[in-house]
Parts: C-alpha cells; structure tokens; sequence
C-alpha cells in the first residue's frame, strides 16, 4: 500500500522542517508549502491525502487556502489539520465552520500531532488506541 500524501504549509520554516522530519520518520509523504499561494497551487499538482495549515501565513492563510481548494472538487474532501499560535475562539469557529479535521494549538506536542494525523486519514492504528 502507497504512503499517505501530507501537504503542510507554514511560513515558520523550524516548524515545517519538524513536521516534515516527524511525518517522514511515521512512514508517510510529505509536500512542503511556505504560503498559501504554494499550498494551493501543491494541493492542486500533488493531491494530497490530508493538509496541514498554518492559519496564519503569507499569501493565503490557512482559512483562505481550504476556502480556495473547496473549488478544486478533488481538493474539497481532503482533511484538514490547522496548527496556529491563536487561542481565539474565533479561529477555532471559523476553522470548524469550514469543515477542520482539527485545529491544534503551538507548541504542540509531536505524539498528539501524529495521532491525530492517523485519525484524520482514518487509519485503524489511531481509531483502536
């Protein structure tokens, strides 16, 4: 069986450099993206299993980027994951509004990240634990 295609975007390169060690290291296929611009434009070459959005970046953030992709009907049922350094509950309403796996707050805790990877991409290993 493929590995599972994740798309990440943030502009925070130390957290993208970590996301991307940590995903590769569980077995899966990462696609990284600084912005929002490239996070469409990823999503739309590489069609990934699930997103992993920054809610705040340039060029797009993360809201913005799943509003966008909900137009590519290929993109509109891909899971999303936000991570933001915004504990409003504003974010969170809105993030749940259009349909987030998730939203997870920095720092976060690595584990907690990749269980809620599995969960999103519906893999039994998360769903039994």
């Amino acid at each position: 069986m493929a590995a599972s295609k994740i798309l990440i975007a943030d502009d925070d390169r130390q957290v993208l450099q970590l996301l991307s060690m940590s995903l590769r290291r569980a077995g899966y296929e990462v696609v990284n993206a600084v912005d929002g611009y490239q996070a469409v434009q990823f999503a739309h070459d590489h069609r990934p299993d699930l997103l992993i959005l920054d809610v705040n970046m340039p060029a797009g953030n993360g809201l913005s980027v799943q509003q966008r992709l909900h137009k590519i009907s290929a993109c509109c049922a891909t899971p999303v994951i936000y991570l933001t350094g915004d504990r409003s509950e504003r974010v969170v309403a809105n993030a749940k509004k259009l349909g987030a796996f998730a939203v997870l707050h920095k720092p976060f805790e690595t584990p907690f990240l990749l269980e809620t990877v599995r969960a999103a991409l519906g893999e039994a290993a998360a769903l039994s634990a």
